[in-house]
C-alpha cells in the first residue's frame, strides 16, 4: 500500500534536478575539471520579451567579440551560438572566488510569433546582444543568418 507521504509529485523532481544542477555547475566546477570535458557549454542570461510590434531578445555576453558570435533564424526558432575565450594572463592564478564562465554556448530560443527575415536587427554593445525581430501575420521561411552591427 503506498503511503500518502510517499507520493512523488513532478515538481518534487524539478527540485531535485535544480539541486543536483547546482551541485554539479557550483561544487564541482574547476578550469580543468577532470571528469568533465574542457569545453561544456554554458548557458548565457537571456530575456525575450514583446511588444506590438516586435520580439526582443537580450543576451548577456559580455566579453565577447561579434566574430565569435552565429545567430541563425529558422522558422520560429531563433538560434545563437558563440564562444567567450579566456583572457590569457601570465603566471599563476590562485582563484578565491571562480564564476565568469568561458568556452561555448548556443542558446535556441522558440519565437511566440511569426518574424520578418528581412526586418531582423541585431546589435552588440557593452556586453550584450540586443536581437530586434519584427513580427508579421504569417509566413515559414528558410534559414538565415543575421548579421550583428
Amino acid at each position: 500500500m503506498i503511503q500518502p507521504e510517499k507520493i512523488y509529485r513532478l515538481r518534487d523532481f524539478d527540485d531535485i534536478n535544480e539541486e543536483l544542477d547546482f551541485l554539479f555547475n557550483n561544487y564541482f566546477k574547476s578550469r580543468r575539471p577532470v571528469l568533465m570535458p574542457i569545453e561544456r557549454g554554458w548557458k548565457p542570461l537571456t530575456d525575450v520579451f514583446e511588444t506590438d510590434e516586435e520580439i526582443v531578445v537580450v543576451m548577456d555576453i559580455a566579453g565577447i567579440t561579434t566574430r565569435d558570435i552565429s545567430l541563425r533564424l529558422h522558422q520560429r526558432v531563433l538560434s545563437i551560438r558563440g564562444i567567450r575565450r579566456e583572457r590569457s594572463e601570465r603566471g599563476k592564478r590562485k582563484y578565491y572566488k571562480m564564476e565568469i564562465d568561458f568556452g561555448p554556448f548556443e542558446r535556441q530560443i522558440e519565437l511566440p510569433a511569426a518574424v520578418d527575415p528581412d526586418e531582423v536587427r541585431a546589435r552588440y554593445w557593452q556586453g550584450f546582444l540586443e536581437v530586434r525581430l519584427p513580427k508579421r501575420d504569417t509566413g515559414i521561411h528558410e534559414r538565415i543568418e543575421i548579421k550583428i552591427t
